[in-house]
């Protein structure tokens, strides 16, 4: 246990300074809400900010002034929410004093933080070990029908998909350079380096490359980002005509409330696009506590698999919120070539341009892939292309698991 507790402790320490580095002046304070001993992390948020609903506004800024707070400054945020800037100060606690004043906890909130749900160290697996590819894939679809995919993640590296050989690449049209890769001036890997690479790799796997168009977007860039930023790429996809979005990062939020973010994303924006489908990762905690965007009934939550598929994998979360499951345990992809050093100070260099890697990211974009793959098959549309995929994994269904995709 205590070891467990130290791990922990150290995987916080590397993500708080991963998003304190952030590149593109995007770094932040990152601060966790820990249970009383210290053994689990509750959630994670952003320092110095609350967000409200800019109806709300006003309230707000009079319950500062009952508290005797010095009244903040305020900014515009992303899907009609007003970002409350609170410099040198705990932002939960301030939330705590405002949900007392106002009556309810609901109207101003933390800024949540995601985090990269690549298989680390916050859970019980290993990270990113050296392997030669090549990277399994499906044969082409063949069909009239055409998708058009975002991957939300830490952006796209062309090296890294040069390195790999892998051409379905090619399908990435549109990205955003993954520039968090390596230490300035090394070759030294980056904890969450190539993320979002090796998830689109997954994605192209499964749907092919030939009908699809794929854009790589790279806020979780570091491998955390606060919600606003991730609600923000999402309505910019959203709004381009992206179908089918995969998301490799999720967050706990304070107990009995929902991320104000996304709550505000789906009524602003998701809620106009009916045809849009977004698949999240489940998260890797092997827990059923509720894991965000995924467990929202508008998402499709995705678990993870064992290699071969016959059970749930111990760090996977599960629950009556997760609508199918697919391996995501020790998969092939594509990685940089460099040194790369373990959370337990051990190392290791990669030179064969591809790693085996475990988590729920790398199953989420399976199941997107598969989506896509059914719209270019039946030349149906993203939703009718979920609907087919959650059948086919309600026939394959696992006993004390759930729906099962084997691809």
């Amino acid at each position: 246990m205590e070891r467990d507790r130290d791990r922990l402790h150290e995987e916080f320490d590397r993500l708080r300074d991963n998003s304190a580095r952030r590149t593109k002046n995007r770094g932040f304070e990152l601060a966790a809400r820990w249970n009383r001993d210290e053994t689990e992390i509750e959630f994670l948020y952003r320092q110095g900010q609350l967000i409200c609903d800019e109806r709300d506004l006003d309230d707000v800024l009079a319950a500062f002034d009952k508290l005797r707070l010095d009244r903040p400054e305020v900014s515009e945020g992303p899907v009609g929410l007003v970002v409350i800037h609170l410099p040198g100060t705990d932002a939960y606690e301030v939330a705590a004093k405002l949900a007392g004043e106002l009556g309810d906890e609901r109207i101003v909130a933390p800024n949540h933080v995601l985090d990269a749900q690549g298989h680390m160290a916050m859970c019980p697996a290993t990270e990113p070990i050296p392997l030669y590819g090549p990277i399994p894939e499906l044969g082409e679809p063949v069909g009239q029908g055409e998708a058009r995919v975002a991957v939300v993640d830490t952006g796209f590296l062309p090296e890294v998909a040069k390195d790999s050989g892998f051409e379905r690449f090619a399908a990435v049209k549109k990205y955003e350079v993954d520039d968090d890769v390596f230490v300035p001036g090394t070759d030294q890997i980056r904890p969450y380096g190539g993320h979002g690479t090796a998830a689109t790799a997954r994605l192209l796997a499964v749907s092919g490359a030939q009908s699809v168009s794929v854009e790589v977007r790279d806020c979780l860039i570091g491998g955390a980002v606060d919600e606003l930023a991730i609600v923000e790429d999402l309505e910019k996809v959203v709004h381009a005509g992206v179908e089918v979005i995969s998301v490799q990062a999720g967050l706990y939020a304070r107990p009995g409330n929902t991320p104000k973010a996304f709550d505000m994303f789906y009524r602003r924006v998701l809620s106009r696009h009916p045809k849009t489908v977004i698949v999240a990762a489940a998260g890797n905690h092997g827990t059923d506590v509720p894991f965000w965007p995924a467990a929202y009934s508008w998402t499709t939550a995705v678990g993870s698999l064992t290699r071969n598929g016959d059970s749930r994998t111990s760090w996977s979360n599960f629950g009556y919120w997760v609508d199918t499951y697919t391996s995501g345990e020790s998969t092939v992809v594509p990685f940089p070539n460099g040194s790369y050093t373990y959370v337990d100070k051990t190392s290791t260099r990669f030179t064969n341009g591809h790693a085996i890697w475990s988590g729920t990211s790398f199953a989420t974009p399976v199941v997107a892939g598969l989506i896509a793959r059914r719209m270019v098959e039946r030349g149906v549309d993203a939703p009718v292309a979920r609907h087919i995929v959650l059948q086919e994994a309600a026939i394959g269904a696992l006993p004390q698991t759930g729906p099962r995709l084997i691809i």
